[in-house]
């Protein structure tokens, strides 16, 4: 084979192995990240502004028509004190009037609508002069003789030809001030809608500078965010374009404690493990020969038996959805008045989850023995335990609960598990009680608190993992918690034992042949006598 032919092989190597990598990128996340940052300030912002107009506009408005309607109201007054008594009284009315630039006209009428004093700044509708005692004639529609409501006012729009915009005319009877059926003139103000829209103009001009600034803000941030987003994906990217080639020595350094450095991690795991599998593919078939019975071992420490011991049954169930799983459950008795129930669902599943379920029932199972125990003390005790000793990026939820014969009630602290799912007999429905709690292994020192509840017969107590209500159908659908509550009303008469047998069928009927996504872990008690 000649240079020319192993340059060419080369070549196509390179080619073959280097397709992914060279594909040009139109449209990087980046652009995307930052085009939808943006895109969102900018409708977020644009909604605001839009509110805040529309709003700005009816109060002001309403303001504007409020202060000329009280200002028509005045006028009337004055009329009605003044006229025949005190003309000069009625001309300082109507001049004090001038000052406000947006009242194009005022006008102060007789009885027979004749024009007693007034101002008209219309300046090219040819009426600016009217003369005093004759008849007002404007083309001004106000049915000043029709009216028959004395204190009345109407308002009426016409176009103002001055400015292109509308003026807003108010007129209202003046009626006797001792007899008021008796008219004794009429008072009209003609008001310019110039003040709203310059006030409206000056609003948007406000919100648009906000809306320029806020949105030049959005496009550096966006883009700085989007920048150190992309970061860590440009380094997972060339990592698995390298682990593709078959470097399956190379390691992926993002050091996030977000998701993609999690993924990472989990891609570095993965890498290693496909490394180990191809070096030693005989020990790999060992090693699953080993994991089959390590589930079988895991399963064998939870309790199978059935608990039916002074009025009190305790049944669970517990199913890896592959190999080894996270789930632990435990019930056991304190003293002979006092039974504890425990369960768990450690963080993601196979190996390292069951080693820390294996670390959970350890420390369960060795504090559980002592005297003067509650629920808080037993959680508070793994958490500080687990959280000492976790060398791996795991966490656990957990439920624990104690029930005393004695009192009747049944205690219980929660450590991020759920809520205690209760059917109560005597009502015949079913109870949800919440208690917060942090999961266990994520910090040390955490106080949990610690809850009781009053326990009857016939009550039942159900606990359950996400494998449970999370179970998905063919369709993708979830059991959901909706099933639990129906099956328990239903079939509240059965014992612990049967209700869980049950709901576990319930639930495979429901998967109809689907794998399973997690860990499934039932407990049920149930107070019978």
């Amino acid at each position: 084979m000649t240079d020319k032919d192993k340059a060419a092989g080369a070549g196509k190597e390179a080619d073959r192995g280097g397709h992914s990598s060279s594909k040009k990128i139109r449209f990087g996340i980046r652009l995307k990240f930052s085009l939808a940052i943006i895109l969102l300030v900018s409708i977020v912002i644009f909604t605001i502004a839009a509110f805040i107009v529309v709003r700005e506009s009816r109060l002001l408005t309403d303001q504007i028509f409020d202060f000329t309607k009280r200002e028509v109201i005045h006028l009337a007054n004055t009329v009605q004190q003044s006229v025949g008594a005190d003309e000069l009284a009625l001309s300082d009315a109507v001049s004090e009037l001038k000052r406000f630039s947006y009242f194009k006209y005022v006008f102060v009428l007789n009885a027979d609508n004749e024009v007693l004093f007034y101002f008209d700044r219309r300046g090219t509708t040819g009426q600016t002069a009217h003369e005093q005692g004759r008849p007002l004639d404007d083309q001004v529609s106000r049915k000043l003789d029709a009216r028959d409501k004395p204190g009345e006012i109407m308002m009426v729009s016409l176009k103002d030809a001055d400015t292109g915009g509308k003026i807003y005319d108010f007129s209202r009877l003046v009626m006797g001030k001792l007899r008021t059926d008796v008219k004794l003139g009429a008072v009209i103000i003609g008001m310019s809608d110039s003040i709203i829209v310059n006030e409206i103009s000056r609003v948007k001009r406000l919100i648009t500078y906000i809306f320029l600034g806020y949105l030049a803000v959005s496009v550096i941030a966006s883009v700085i965010l989007a920048t150190i987003i992309i970061r860590p994906i440009k380094k997972l990217s060339h990592g698995a374009t390298l682990i593709g080639k078959g470097d399956f020595s190379h390691r992926i350094e993002v050091n996030t404690s977000d998701e993609l450095g999690r993924l990472a991690s989990e891609f570095n795991l993965m890498t290693e493990m496909i490394q180990d599998a191809k070096e030693k593919e005989i020990e790999s078939r060992i090693m699953n020969e080993q994991l089959e019975m390590a589930r079988d071992i895991q399963e064998g420490l939870n309790p199978m038996g059935y608990y039916d011991k002074g009025g009190i049954q305790i049944k669970g169930f517990t199913r890896a959805a592959k190999g080894v799983g996270g789930d632990y459950f435990d019930y056991i008795d304190i003293d002979e008045n006092r039974v504890g129930a425990l369960i768990s669902d450690v963080s993601g599943k196979g190996v390292p989850a069951s080693l820390v379920m294996v670390m959970i029932r350890t420390v369960f199972t060795s504090y559980i023995t002592r005297k003067d125990i509650d629920c808080a003390s037993v959680v508070r005790a793994i958490n500080d335990s687990l959280s000492a000793d976790f060398a791996i990026d795991k966490f656990a939820t957990l439920f624990f609960m104690i029930y005393d014969r004695i009192t009747e009630e049944l205690s219980f602290s929660n450590a991020g598990h759920g809520p205690l799912f209760c059917y109560r007999a005597q009502r015949h429905a079913c109870t949800k009680t919440t208690l917060d709690g942090v999961p266990i292994g994520i910090m040390e020192d955490v106080e949990y608190k610690q809850a009781k509840v009053k326990i009857n017969p016939g009550d039942m107590v159900v606990l359950y993992t996400d494998g449970i209500t999370e179970m998905r159908n063919p369709e993708q659908q979830e059991y959901g918690l909706n099933r639990v509550q129906k099956l328990m009303l239903l079939h509240s008469s059965l014992n612990a034992e049967d209700f869980a047998s049950l709901l576990v069928e319930d639930v495979e009927k429901f998967q109809n042949g689907a794998p399973p996504h997690d860990d499934m872990t039932l407990l049920v008690f149930k107070r019978e006598s």
